[in-house]
């Protein structure tokens, strides 16, 4: 059965969405070459008016779409061992050499930012779903991060799934925001920690994610003293 189409100019090849009798559905558009497909798939490119309600959840400008909407929370759930952001800059190899401290440049305008943004009296949260042992990445992250971060009025929490293996479905949900509870992006990133993009999700979809993240949220361990708890994966630590 043809639920949607639009029109095109030969009337004849046009994109279309079908749903076969087995419930699946069957989108035909212009096929797209892509290397690695196995042989029995094939891929498509339709225009976005073709399914709107998935062109309105592409989100171009990450940054814009946060701090446009955030007026009173912000909780991010993070669930990575690493991130291969260009927002780290050389921080992480630092870290790991023996650096002192961040690069106190980079560093002091994303502080200044984050002090700003929480003066304004709104909250920004974050939990993060971990598995011990730490990585380096996240002992970069914990110690030249969360640990600034909390300085400049940010509220962190862990949620530590080592200690707590029945919630380790928390983790399955991947990273996402959650906007003053009222939208909800999920953040894209390959296998190994690289960041993709980002996609909003559904208005039907916006209540389990916020209840999800405030379940994480209440469930953690607030950063500082999760982290004075845990010695063994601060670096001094280890140097010694």
């Amino acid at each position: 059965m043809r639920l949607r189409r639009v029109e095109c100019t030969d009337g004849v090849d046009c994109p279309t969405v079908e749903r076969r009798d087995d419930g699946w559905f069957v989108v035909v558009g212009d096929r797209v070459e892509r290397a690695g497909l196995p042989p029995h798939e094939g891929a498509v490119a339709v225009p976005p008016t073709l399914l709107p309600e998935l062109a309105d959840l592409s989100i171009d400008d990450l940054r814009s779409y946060l701090f446009g909407r955030h007026t009173r929370d912000l909780l991010r759930v993070q669930t990575l061992d690493f991130y291969g952001v260009a927002s780290d800059g050389d921080d992480f190899r630092r870290y790991v050499d023996g650096e002192p401290e961040p690069d106190a440049t980079r560093k002091q305008a994303w502080m200044d930012q984050l002090r700003s943004i929480t003066a304004s009296g709104r909250a920004w949260r974050n939990v993060h779903v971990v598995r011990t042992p730490l990585s380096d990445y996240l002992r970069y992250a914990f110690e030249w991060g969360y640990a600034y971060n909390i300085a400049a009025g940010q509220d962190i929490r862990i949620l530590d799934l080592t200690d707590s293996p029945h919630l380790a479905a928390l983790a399955s949900a991947n990273d996402f925001y959650v906007i003053d509870g009222q939208h909800v992006v999920q953040m894209v990133y390959t296998p190994d920690g690289r960041y993709e993009g980002a996609v909003a999700v559904g208005a039907d979809g916006v209540a389990g994610y916020a209840a999800l993240a405030e379940l994480a949220y209440q469930l953690a361990t607030p950063f500082t003293p999760w982290w004075e708890a845990h010695p063994e994966f601060h670096r001094t630590a280890r140097v010694a």
